[in-house]
């Protein structure tokens, strides 16, 4: 089921019974943790753990705490910070940002556009990111308490 469309799931659904959401949920893959994904991420892309949480521009504590799955919904810009610490693409940084429940990028939401832009252009460095934003007069990615 992973690869349904929307609408594909939604007709499934009309018909399902409520025994069926077990296996709906292990079909779709919509039980698996975000430190599951960004780890497995991480190792199929030959990334080094510490090298992304640097490039998150995160504090170790709480970076760690997002990998080893102590914190189950950090906030959306941390996660956007560690999808661009890892090159991700933007079909995986909105995966990552639906497993936290964090939404998505939004087309109509001039930052997450702005945002969108730089994933798809290769711009994964925060500070480049943040200088695109505040140059457009929108608020930069939050990582830390400081900013």
């Amino acid at each position: 089921m992973n690869d349904k469309e929307t609408q594909q799931l939604e007709d499934f659904l009309k018909n399902a019974s409520l025994d069926d959401l077990e296996s709906y949920i292990g079909e779709t893959g919509n039980t698996v943790p975000l430190s599951d994904y960004l780890n497995e991420y991480i190792a199929e892309h030959g990334l080094v753990l510490a090298d992304v949480i640097k490039l998150s521009n995160m504090s170790r504590d709480y970076a760690y705490s997002i990998f080893n799955g102590n914190r189950k919904n950090p906030t959306r810009d941390r996660v956007i910070a560690i999808c661009l610490a890892c090159h991700m693409d933007y079909a995986h940084t909105q995966r990552a940002l639906k497993l936290c429940n964090a939404g998505v990028l939004y087309a109509k939401n001039m930052r997450d556009a702005a945002i969108t832009i730089c994933i798809n252009r290769g711009i994964f460095d925060i500070g480049e990111v943040n200088e695109f934003l505040f140059s457009h007069e929108m608020d930069v990615l939050k990582t830390s308490k400081d900013v």
